[in-house]
């Protein structure tokens, strides 16, 4: 649940909290997502680290408790980006005026994630004025997968999400992406990983100690860059992949509701 919240220096954040869902996961995952997409290119908010500290959280306890107890489990480093006023959610009636080699990259950028976060109903990007941004990169396979080293299988599933991103189409090549990925350097890719928090990485349960936390996911991360085949293939799938259109979708939910009325009765 991000909350929007006023910082000590006047200017309003966007906190995604660490004491809510994946928690500190869920923070190191977005991080390393939006560090790579900004070597990459892509528009998004720079990153910020929002420090929420106990005398904070005391002094919203007349909030909704829900909220509150989120806080006292997010005391600590948070992570953040500034708020903008202003903004419009990016849709098929105002995505127009965007670029096509923009639209390119911000896809293959999501593929190579297997960002499965985005759908034309659910952008996740804003517009503020002329400007495009992305959001949201938590939910992001392959760096949940660089962080909790876990090998998630059945890819298939992640390519049908994919697959109604909002800028995909059949027409779309790799080959100059792939060449700017690889370009990117280890010691990028490692000081990206440096700048996470230490209280982060304390948290993780990846190496016995912080040095070998990072140098694990770093050794990780520089793997999967570099696996550039792998973006070829989910081109390929993606080409040949049948997924539900939205009326068969609407049929398939009622034919879901009427078989649970029929045995459970309606609610």
């Amino acid at each position: 649940m991000p909350l929007i919240v006023g910082g000590s220096d006047g200017f309003k954040y966007v906190v995604k909290l660490r004491g809510s869902g994946d928690g500190v996961l869920a923070n190191v995952v977005e991080w390393l997502g939006v560090k790579l997409g900004l070597l990459m290119q892509i528009p998004i908010l720079q990153p910020e680290l929002l420090m929420i500290d106990a005398s904070f959280v005391e002094e919203t306890k007349d909030q909704d408790p829900e909220i509150v107890e989120l806080l006292e489990r997010s005391v600590g480093i948070n992570f953040a980006t500034r708020y903008l006023e202003d903004v419009t959610l990016l849709n098929e009636r105002n995505s127009f005026s965007i670029d096509k080699a923009l639209k390119s990259n911000i896809f293959l950028y999501d593929l190579f994630l297997l960002n499965i976060d985005r759908s034309p109903k659910n952008t996740n990007m804003i517009l503020n004025g002329n400007e495009l941004w992305c959001l949201d990169y938590s939910s992001s396979i392959t760096m949940m997968s660089v962080v909790a080293g876990k090998n998630y299988r059945q890819e298939e599933i992640f390519l049908k999400e994919i697959k109604r991103h909002p800028f995909y189409n059949n027409e779309i090549i790799a080959d100059d992406f792939i060449v700017r990925l690889k370009a990117i350097g280890d010691k990028a890719i490692c000081d990206l990983v440096e700048e996470l928090p230490e209280e982060w990485m304390q948290q993780l349960n990846v190496g016995k100690e912080t040095r070998e936390t990072r140098k694990t996911i770093s050794d990780r991360l520089i793997d999967k860059k570099n696996e550039t085949e792998s973006l070829k293939k989910r081109l390929e799938i993606l080409k040949a992949l049948k997924i539900e259109t939205e009326e068969e979708r609407k049929l398939r939910v009622l034919k879901n509701k009427k078989a649970f009325e029929e045995k459970l009765g309606r609610i």
